[in-house]
């Protein structure tokens, strides 16, 4: 199985507790290419929490990824989209039939130089690809971050999206390595939002992150002891980060 497939396992709890992405994305691709008549298609779609809010702008959307499990939840939400099980290296897909590929907090599994020419052959000339990532923040300075983080210490977990191999591209090196492709970044900044949930639900997110469902069985232990970390907290308040890279295609 792909390693890109270890949310299947999570795909329920991943629609639930994942946050959505603030109105700034969305913003800055309309911007470049109006999303009301947009053809868009959104890669490692996942459940849809970008899908979503992509159709509310308008767009027509097909979701592709490479979890059966993660698109059937997209389609319990959004029947209406059409969903296509691949991945972002083989597209199957004509030439030049989007407008807009987007890809939400899931580039740095692909394999990007195929990925790239995939992108180039589906996108018409002048079209965009648009990346972006959310990821959450820790300050030793909060006090609920503080005892969440001495847990990940403890384990040794590492957080963020970093690739999995190096084939991949994280978000701090997206930028660069588009233009080392030859495509003209006209976007590249960085994201910052919140978002007060209960505790429960953090747990459940925490649980849907890569390097959590990376070991296993084990897991459920490390999600105990995060939950007797937070006890004394009912609610936090969930601080978001990320960028967002958009460039277009020649």
């Amino acid at each position: 199985m792909s390693r890109g497939r270890l949310f299947d396992v999570v795909a329920d709890d991943y629609d639930d507790v994942r946050p959505t992405y603030p109105d700034e994305i969305y913003d800055a691709i309309d911007r470049l290419s109006p999303l009301g008549s947009a053809r868009v298609l959104d890669l490692a779609a996942g459940t849809g929490v970008a899908t979503r809010q992509l159709l509310e702008r308008g767009a027509d959307v097909i979701a592709v990824d490479p979890g059966a499990p993660m698109l059937h939840q997209l389609k319990r939400r959004s029947p209406e989209v059409p969903v296509v099980v691949a991945r972002a290296e083989r597209l199957p897909f004509a030439q030049a039939s989007f407008d807009v590929v987007s890809c939400a907090t899931a580039w740095h599994w692909v394999e990007v130089a195929a990925a790239v020419e995939q992108v180039r052959r589906v996108v018409r000339s002048g079209g965009l690809l648009a990346l972006w990532w959310a990821n959450q923040a820790r300050d030793d300075t909060i006090d609920w971050e503080r005892a969440e983080g001495e847990v990940h210490e403890r384990w040794q977990l590492r957080g963020g999206s970093r690739p999995p191999t190096q084939a991949g591209v994280g978000p701090t090196d997206a930028a660069d390595d588009l233009r080392n492709r030859g495509l003209d970044v006209v976007v590249e900044t960085d994201l910052a939002w919140s978002r007060r949930i209960s505790r429960q639900t953090h747990l459940r997110m925490v649980g849907t992150y890569s390097v959590v469902l990376d070991l296993g069985e084990r897991r459920h232990q490390l999600l105990a002891e995060i939950g007797e970390a937070l006890a004394p907290w009912e609610e936090v308040d969930e601080r978001l980060w990320g960028r967002l890279v958009i460039a277009r295609l020649p």
